[in-house]
């Protein structure tokens, strides 16, 4: 990333606080969005963009939730294009995140389309489960330029010390496997498969994985898939454990893994309440963002190291040209 001047360093840091801003209520978008599910409210509003063909409709809870979360997105989308507008005003910050933003509203208008096909047909269990997954790579994508807004608006380069070998391995396939799980859980959801489980650890009292088809199949793939996602993380901290930075992520994202786990057996044992539901995709959404920052700060600490043996060897080079 090329240097800022002090006037452009402010400017990078405003526009990225109001990306961080739009960040967390895309966050809660997410989380409203769970809490339209648990609440039956998904076709509440059965046309799209009105509402029972009108802008704002007489309200029940039910439609009340299915409208709000509308609105919030629609708050979301006004915020962006407003921080689209300052950024781009700004010649340095255009040139270099206007990439960045063509990818955050190009996610956006992917979901803004996911969204309304969730409605139109239905709540069909592919449009719902692409629309969770959208949703939370709109909220990655939007964390990301506010990280590097943030960064490009320090005075020095952020130091990143090398990672261990394996570190981005480690890192990949935790996140690859978040992803996997997001899918699962959206897919549970869509089918109603939360308590085709009923106990836990065994499924219905039987075994681990009585089958993989079928309602019952889902939802023992997303336990599954969850004890890989334990191990992942857990091996992810271990490995980092000496890299105070990425070392810290790195078991912040392993606690909130044990915890949603914990959440997630609640959510069962205790027959799908809304409150607890909730609270589980907010953790999920929540441990996607970490991933996708341990992800960035591996991929970050590897092009430094890159760029420090390229910076040796040429120095190298220098010194052997002046002999």
């Amino acid at each position: 990333m090329s240097p800022l001047s002090d006037l452009d360093r402010r400017s990078a840091r405003r526009a990225g606080h109001g990306a961080a801003a739009i960040a967390v209520l895309a966050w809660c978008l997410v989380v409203v969005g769970a809490l339209v599910r648990a609440h039956g409210a998904g076709l509440a509003c059965p046309d799209w963009p009105l509402c029972l063909g009108d802008v704002v409709p007489e309200f029940d809870l039910k439609i009340a939730f299915e409208w709000g979360h509308r609105a919030l997105a629609g708050a979301v989308s006004i915020g962006l294009v407003g921080l689209a507008a300052y950024m781009l005003a700004n010649r340095e910050l255009r040139a270099e995140f206007r990439a960045s933003l063509g990818w955050v509203f190009a996610i956006l208008g992917v979901q803004i389309v996911l969204g309304a096909l969730t409605v139109l047909l239905g709540l069909a269990p592919w449009t719902v489960t692409a629309h969770l997954l959208t949703g939370n790579a709109f909220v990655v994508a939007l964390l990301w330029l506010s990280r590097g807004l943030l960064e490009s608006a320090r005075p020095s380069p952020v130091p990143r010390a090398a990672l261990p070998g394996a570190s981005a391995v480690l890192a990949a396939l935790g996140a690859v496997l978040v992803v996997v799980q997001l899918a699962l859980g959206g897919l549970v959801a869509s089918h109603y498969a939360g308590l085709a489980c009923e106990t836990f650890p065994l499924c219905n009292s039987d075994s681990l994985a009585p089958t993989l088809s079928g309602p019952i199949g889902l939802h023992v793939l997303h336990r599954l898939n969850a004890y890989l996602v334990c191990a992942a993380y857990a091996a992810l901290a271990w490995r980092m454990r000496s890299s105070a930075r990425t070392g810290r992520l790195a078991l912040v994202a392993l606690g909130l893994v044990l915890l949603q786990v914990v959440v997630g057996v609640a959510n069962v044992l205790l027959k799908l309440p809304v409150e607890i539901t909730a609270l589980h995709s907010a953790l999920a959404s929540a441990l996607a963002l970490l991933a996708a920052l341990i992800v960035r700060e591996v991929w970050l600490a590897r092009t430094a190291a890159q760029e420090s043996v390229e910076l040796s060897a040429t120095g190298r080079q220098a010194l052997e040209g002046m002999r």
